[in-house]
């Protein structure tokens, strides 16, 4: 009889803490996210460096976001900012250039909460938007260098796991995989790993 009772009490326990003791809240939030971007830059239209793939630097990546949570979905007007991202380039005729790109962007954010009202919640989702790109080519070669800044559509596609410290307070943490669109003939990738609070009022 102890024995059931205590094996009960167990399967309770496990129970409570797998789900929720409220439902989430529903309504706007904010969001706040920082994490590590790796951009790709490539050039298939350039003669001179359509052999070229190149992979820059990893760039720290912050963002703002602000949002409506339904039940299972969530939408969202997102800022994204990142640090320039450069790396050295050798082109087919073995002279190097060093490619710098700046990107910021405005996205529309669509989520699914697979399982909003407990603790650990698996999401996906995507997003479309714009990306200012800024991307500049120094040549090491007389020391000239040539620069194009330009608005281009972008889309994000990802998911992660949401984290439920209350009914108001989220962490997340998750991965995207970003086109950032094409800049002088080259197209600029990138792979984002980030985590985050959410708070919705």
């Amino acid at each position: 009889m102890k024995k059931g009772f205590v094996t009960a009490c167990s399967a309770l326990a496990l129970v409570l803490g797998v789900s929720s003791v409220a439902e989430a809240r529903d309504g706007f939030y904010l969001a706040a996210r920082g994490g590590m971007t790796w951009n790709s830059l490539n050039n298939k239209d350039d003669d001179v460096t359509k052999a070229a793939v190149s992979d820059l630097d990893s760039v720290g990546m912050y963002s703002g976001a602000v949002g409506y949570k339904y039940k299972y979905f969530r939408a969202e007007l997102e800022y994204v900012a990142r640090d320039d991202a450069e790396e050295d380039v050798i082109s087919t005729g073995q002279h190097t250039s060093t490619a710098t790109v700046s990107s910021t962007s405005y996205m529309l954010n669509l989520y699914v909460d697979l399982m909003p009202n407990y603790w650990i919640s698996p999401y996906f989702g995507g997003g479309i938007g714009m990306s200012e790109l800024e991307f500049v080519n120094e040549k090491a070669v007389g020391g000239s260098s040539e620069k194009w800044d330009e608005n281009k559509f972008s889309w994000q596609i990802g998911g992660g796991l949401s984290i439920r410290i209350n009914k108001c307070l989220n962490i997340d943490g998750g991965y995207r995989y970003y086109t950032l669109g094409k800049i002088e003939g080259a197209e600029v990738n990138a792979h984002e790993w980030y985590g985050g609070i959410r708070f919705t009022f």
